[in-house]
């Protein structure tokens, strides 16, 4: 028996599929809120990244007595501006050797060590020297040899958009891109490296 139904989703859906849409780009999709909810959820991570750089950048240091947070180091009982910067110094310094190590601490990853070998490097431990490599038959670039199109799609979904070629991009950014698609999307990119 067979039951012939029109209606209006069906219409939509075969209007859509008419002009050369694809059924899944349906907003009934059950894929779509899926999708919403990673996208507000990278938005809600980029701007709280943005709060905390602008926290840093704007110089928004702890608030309070100043007694609490600058010591009194020249011992004349009152802290003075210079003081109050030399602090404020020290904190930035602080938070940028956090940093500058965590980024180490993720180029250093056994798995990015690998593939930086087989991909661009075949240099010394650990392998960092082909960062800003070309392929030379193919769009690939960077240490990780993604190709333009791959680079400007994965880069974007880690949250470092901006850059045409990943040679482009600074070591640092290539480095977190490639782990996210390593944790995202699992290895299979670099499935011939051996990794």
């Amino acid at each position: 028996m067979s039951i012939t139904s029109t209606s209006s989703s069906d219409n939509t859906l075969d209007e859509r599929t008419a002009i050369g849409q694809s059924p899944s780009s349906s907003p009934s999709s059950t894929k779509a809120p899926a999708i919403r909810s990673r996208r507000s959820l990278r938005r809600t991570a980029l701007m709280m990244g943005a709060v905390v750089f602008a926290l840093v950048a704007t110089a928004c240091f702890p608030t309070g007595p100043v007694a609490d947070w600058v010591p009194d180091t020249n011992g004349d009982g009152a802290i003075s501006q210079s003081e109050i910067d030399a602090r404020k110094s020290a904190i930035l310094a602080e938070i940028t050797a956090a940093v500058e190590a965590h980024r180490r601490e993720v180029q250093l990853n056994s798995v990015l060590v690998c593939i930086r070998q087989h991909e661009s490097d075949r240099g010394e431990y650990p392998h960092t020297n082909g960062y800003a490599s070309k392929n030379g038959r193919s769009t690939a670039s960077g240490a990780y040899q993604f190709l333009n199109g791959t680079w400007r799609n994965v880069s974007a979904a880690a949250g470092y958009p901006g850059y045409s070629q990943a040679r482009y991009a600074p070591w640092h950014i290539q480095d977190a891109v490639a782990l996210w698609v390593i944790e995202n999307q699992g290895k299979s990119a670099w499935r011939g490296s051996g990794c």
